[in-house]
């Protein structure tokens, strides 16, 4: 078989990975310079970078199954296209994708079929935005941007002066472009944050996975948010009976929500839920793979995945058809210096080859150049490992991750400390 993969960072190069252990695929191929997919994959030239372009292309590789990683083409409807012209893809449809690319669109659904969420206004007007944020006070609201804004579109004031600036710069300013013509407004939620993810055909799901992640770029979740510093899965709050409230209030209520919408959800279903003193309480959804918990996925999965994005591209999954590994596990970002700011690209890196080999490195940003493989990126390798405990995981990541260097490179040191006392 022939797969094609759409994406070119940590998230890609997790599922090339785990497709190559799979003999029954002769090739893979993407469309990306990230050292570490192309050592896996065929690498091909977009010839443009337009949505309709890439489609053409994909559509003359006639491959058996294409699988979209990132947010932007599913939202934009690359799956939508492709079945149209019989290419099997894994990844939702444009009107299942607003699921992630309106929050308007998934807060309605969630308030409308009772699935446990904050609750929220929604405007388009400045002045009535502002009122109503006054009136609510700062300290206990959420703001935002309705559209897709690369995890840049949330904020939670810590003032009235900050709450006005932020209204402005949206909805005036329009620093968000399209992606802030609306926003919402919710309460604020306090709790524990998960990140649960399963399968779905649409009607059937899979048993979920729950991963914990860290936004913040410093230890102890000080500093700005980023694209994701490292994760762990199980959370140490984690149980059956919580698996169990999550799947009968949240996951069957969402995808026969979707259903009923006639946007049938197929794909990978991202749920972030808040567990607050009241229950669990989704804060968002997001319609594929997160970045680096799919590092973490593919590792914990139990088999062929390939089988699995076969099934849902037909229509055809299997309730128990995924299963995952009886592990714990634990992945760490390393960082290009000034991240999530401005940052150097093109730096050198040393050590790769050094790593044992129960420790995975995925490629989130880099590149070969003049035979050297150095940074493309922010966020520029993923060191991933699964183990009998998240403090062997821990363990076995740090006693390692010194050997990798670039210039002013750095990773945060506590991914999964707080779980460790619950193994």
């Amino acid at each position: 078989m022939r797969i094609l993969v759409l994406g070119s960072g940590g998230r890609e190069h997790s599922i090339i990975w785990k497709l190559s252990l799979d003999e029954r695929i002769k090739e893979i191929i993407s469309f990306s310079d990230n050292y570490g997919i192309s050592q896996l994959s065929k690498n091909l030239k977009t010839e443009n970078d337009d949505l309709n372009s890439i489609v053409k292309q994909i559509i003359s590789l006639s491959p058996d199954l294409v699988i979209v990683g990132p947010e932007e083409p599913l939202s934009e409807g690359i799956t939508n296209l492709l079945t149209e012209k019989n290419i099997k893809c894994f990844g939702p449809s444009k009107e299942a994708s607003r699921i992630e690319s309106s929050k308007i669109f998934s807060k309605k659904l969630m308030m409308e079929n009772n699935i446990p969420t904050s609750y929220a206004e929604f405007f388009s007007n400045f002045d009535k935005a502002k009122n109503y944020c006054l009136t609510k006070g700062y300290k206990n609201i959420v703001i935002k941007a309705d559209g897709l804004a690369a995890g840049k579109g949330v904020f939670l004031p810590n003032s009235e002066e900050e709450l006005i600036t932020i209204l402005d710069d949206i909805m005036n300013k329009h620093k968000l472009g399209n992606s802030g013509k609306s926003i919402l407004i919710e309460d604020r939620i306090y709790g524990k944050e998960v990140s649960v993810f399963c399968f779905t055909d649409g009607v059937n799901f899979s048993k979920p996975i729950a991963i914990c992640d860290y936004k913040r770029v410093q230890d102890n979740d000080i500093g700005p948010n980023t694209g994701g510093m490292g994760c762990y899965t199980p959370p140490e709050f984690w149980s059956i009976d919580l698996e169990d409230s999550i799947i009968e209030n949240i996951i069957v209520p969402t995808i026969n929500a979707m259903r009923e919408k006639k946007s049938i959800f197929q794909g990978m279903l991202y749920t972030g839920i808040m567990m607050t003193k009241d229950g669990p309480k989704v804060i968002e959804y997001n319609c594929r793979f997160g970045d680096p918990e799919c590092e973490l996925i593919m590792p914990m999965f139990e088999g062929n995945i390939l089988d699995v994005f076969m099934d849902i591209a037909n229509s055809k999954l299997k309730n128990n058809s995924v299963k995952w590994k009886n592990k714990k596990g634990l992945c760490v970002v390393i960082c290009s210096g000034g991240y999530p700011e401005k940052y150097n690209k093109e730096l050198e890196i040393n050590g790769i080859k050094d790593l044992e080999e129960k420790i995975i490195c995925f490629h989130s940003g880099t590149k070969m150049k003049n035979n050297k493989i150095v940074t493309n990126g922010g966020r520029v390798l993923v060191l991933s490992n699964i183990d009998d405990s998240i403090n062997a995981c821990r363990e076995n990541i740090y006693s390692q991750i010194e050997k990798i260097s670039f210039k002013d490179s750095f990773y945060r040191k506590d991914i999964g400390l707080r779980a460790v006392k619950n193994d």
